[in-house]
């Protein structure tokens, strides 16, 4: 159980001492009940995954908060970086008949894990990382190898096979070599390194990095926490020269073929000897777990995890049936209430189970999708259930029950929740029988982790992101296409910004001009369907015959936060092609933002998009009928990143000696300067008494302001050059770091154009 009932939760804080404020275990910020932290095994790995949309995952296999020991930390966080929870614990599950018993191994059921790394294997049981953009070899840097040498679809090792490679840190095809190839899990070898003691020298310095295994020297460059020095006899730790081969090092993962931008993959068992959990039952299952990430819109709410259940053990398993298990807690985690104002739906079409908070500002719903399987996902029997925290099912019957809908009667889909009554949830989603899993066979399950800005409205939706999710599935998550982001020129006016991008706009940092409108997507089949004579399809580049140009248009967008954070921006007009696409507002590559506040800074984004594409899914409803349905997907779109940039709309400089002011005046330390409240003290949840800060406006070019009390005494001193900006802040300091008090302080101007005094007030 995780959150305590009202009237308990009150007991418990009427007796706080029971709970140090330095217990890591449980937190009372959150109004909703505790959170309890996860006690992963020490040597249990986690990384967070992810670009838009960013999710915590460890080699248990969980997913969430419980995937480490941090109770304050965002499982899954979307918009990336808006601290908007989504998962407290959840992960994949295996049912079965094992022996002739009902036997379930779930990575995360009501909290019990059944899925851990072996500790023997602590040392290199890794989450293994690859990037599809990895290069194979530098020619420049003789024997140097970027880490993964995984690019998709190509013979990187010249040994006639094509992505033959697993990504676990192992010579799995035979080709590493001890002589030529053992150069440290860092893929560098000595020549090329350099440390706490400088570059390398074959006398002086042959080992920069101290990553040599060398059991009779010293690692001079890492003492142990006591200040000895460590021996280098841990092959483990000392890498290069060990005899063995390690993730980073020619020949050893080199022709895994990367699907993404960042793959992560993982392997974990529910046959581990430690820890010993006296309830496990295992079915003798070994997870083999690959998950993706690609930057940009497109895929920015979109987290695939193909989960591969092989038999490690001596007895065949009987009806067996996959699924997830999640406890969600959606929301903004700045409201106390999100983990229980929640409400649980499945959309059957897409094989997905959700969760949303109707209520809290800024809440954005988490989807679980099966995107397919070792068998056709409509061939397969689905249950879809939810239940409130406080009833769990526990015990491999039972669960087993749930997993092959024998516990509902036949009722397999729970119907979805209604909005107007929230709770604190727990889902489930299985599907099944597969074939038999003899010793040795694998079976395949496929999900993503889907959000979205809603869950089937408006800009972005779950469902819109889910379509993606499918089509990326059936077509070997090989991403479309990406559209290109225009040039982007803004120049600042009086309360305005005028915006110019595409062919006429003066591109950023020397990056060359590219034609948004010529990008050829091959997999677009929307594209693909226009006659060879349209412009989508005419002049195709050399080589391509399938589909075609995907462009569409401009989306214009806009951020008032003084970083520029990427979830901060919002749409302020789109600009298409008058076409049977979009809204045929006609296509414009010029706008003037007016209106606005001097005094602010702006960030603007232009990205380009493209149509629609289609995706044709095979279901079989029943045996020996076939139907075929059209699946529209989204429409991709540039990142933001490609050519988003600020524009300060700062104050004029002065042209006369008695134009400058203070603003505001008075300054009031009760009154809120924050962004939200139309000031320049940064966003009101990052807020503390260290943003507060006045501003003096309609300076001279060059200037000196001194602040002095009303008895003389000088208070501060600035200096002030800028031909542009005419203005300044100030941090209501003293030049020795100390708060003002409340009074009348008095200030000076002094200029080539004169010299001007005035006052202010600062209440406090």
């Amino acid at each position: 159980m995780k959150k305590l009932a009202p009237v308990l939760l009150a007991l418990l804080l009427s007796h706080a001492s029971l709970f140090s404020g330095d217990d890591p275990k449980f937190d009372f910020s959150k109004k909703g009940g505790y959170r309890k932290a996860a006690v992963p095994t020490a040597w249990t790995k986690s990384i967070r995954q992810g670009f838009g949309m960013s999710v915590i995952m460890s080699n248990e296999a969980i997913l969430g908060n419980q995937a480490i020991s941090d109770v304050n930390a965002i499982g899954w966080d979307y918009p990336a970086g808006s601290r908007t929870e989504h998962l407290f614990g959840g992960g994949p599950c295996i049912g079965g008949i094992w022996n002739g018993q009902r036997r379930v191994s779930a990575a995360y059921w009501e909290g019990t894990q059944e899925f851990k790394p072996e500790i023997t294997d602590s040392a290199r049981d890794r989450l293994w990382i690859a990037v599809a953009s990895d290069t194979l070899y530098d020619p420049n840097r003789p024997g140097y190898y970027k880490r993964g040498m995984s690019v998709r679809g190509v013979d990187d090792d010249n040994d006639g096979k094509i992505d033959e490679d697993e990504l676990d840190g192992l010579d799995n095809d035979g080709d590493w070599n001890a002589l030529t190839d053992d150069i440290g899990a860092d893929g560098l070898p000595d020549s090329l390194e350099v440390g706490c003691r400088g570059a390398y020298d074959p006398v002086t310095n042959p080992d920069p990095a101290f990553d040599n295994y060398f059991p009779l020297g010293q690692d001079l460059c890492h003492q142990n926490p006591d200040g000895s020095t460590p021996r280098k006899n841990d092959k483990d730790k000392y890498t290069e020269k060990n005899g063995l081969p390690d993730h980073g090092e020619p020949h050893v993962d080199e022709d895994y073929g990367a699907v993404s931008d960042h793959d992560v993959y993982f392997a974990t068992t529910d046959t581990f000897k430690v820890p010993a959990i006296g309830s496990l039952l295992p079915l003798g299952v070994k997870i083999w777990a690959r998950s993706y990430a690609w930057q940009g819109k497109t895929f920015e709410a979109i987290l695939p995890i193909d989960y591969y259940f092989i038999n490690v053990g001596k007895y065949t398993i009987h009806d067996v049936y996959l699924g997830w298990t999640a406890d969600p807690d959606v929301g903004p985690v700045s409201d106390g209430t999100y983990a229980t104002s929640n409400y649980s739906g499945y959309i059957p079409e897409l094989h997905t189970a959700y969760v949303h908070n109707p209520v809290a500002r800024g809440a954005t719903p988490m989807g679980i999708a099966f995107l397919g399987s070792s068998r056709p996902l409509d061939s397969l029997q689905f249950t879809y259930q939810w239940y409130p925290a406080g009833s769990p099912i526990t015990g491999d019957s039972l669960e087993y029950g749930w997993m092959d809908c024998s516990a509902f009667g036949g009722n397999c889909i729970l119907p979805n929740q209604s909005p107007a009554t929230l709770q604190d949830m727990r889902v489930f989603m299985f599907c099944g029988p597969f074939a038999d899993l003899a010793p040795g066979d694998t079976v395949r399950l496929s999900t993503a982790l889907v959000s979205g800005n809603g869950i089937d409205a408006g800009v972005n939706p779950l469902t819109d992101n889910v379509k993606t999710a499918i089509k990326a599935y059936t077509a070997g998550y090989r991403q479309p296409a990406q559209p290109i982001s225009p040039c982007l020129e803004a120049t600042p006016g009086y309360k305005k910004v005028t915006l110019r991008w595409g062919r006429n706009a003066i591109c950023q940092n020397g990056r060359p001009s590219a034609d948004p409108m010529g990008v050829w997507d091959d997999s677009n089949k929307v594209a693909e369907s226009f006659p060879p004579d349209h412009w989508r399809r005419i002049n195709p580049p050399s080589g391509h015959t399938r589909g075609g140009r995907t462009f569409e248009g401009y989306r214009l967008y806009r951020s008032e936060d003084p970083s520029g954070a990427t979830n901060s921006f919002t749409l302020l007009k789109q600009f298409d092609l008058d076409d049977e696409f979009s809204f045929n507002t006609g296509l414009d590559t010029t706008y003037v933002d007016s209106n606005l506040v001097r005094g602010k800074r702006y960030w603007y984004s232009v990205t380009s998009f493209g149509i629609r594409d289609r995706a044709i899914i095979t279901s079989i409803p029943s045996p020996g009928v076939v139907v075929y349905d059209t699946l529209y997907t989204g429409e991709t779109e540039s990142p933001f990143e490609s050519n988003y940039q600020a524009v300060d709309l700062s104050f004029s400089v002065a042209s006369r000696p008695d134009e400058v002011l203070v603003v505001p005046n008075p300054y009031r330390s009760d009154v809120d300067y924050t962004l939200e409240s139309g000031g320049w003290e940064g966003r009101s949840r990052d807020w503390t008494e260290n943003n507060r800060k006045l501003k003096f406006i309609h300076l001279p070019k060059k200037c000196t302001i001194r602040i002095f009390t009303l008895a003389g005494d000088i208070v501060s001193t600035i200096e002030h050059d800028d031909p542009v900006k005419g203005e300044v802040e100030w941090d209501l300091l003293s030049d020795g770091h100390r708060a003002l008090a409340s009074g009348v302080y008095i200030f000076s101007v002094e200029s080539d154009l004169g010299k001007q005094i005035g006052k202010f007030v600062l209440i406090r």
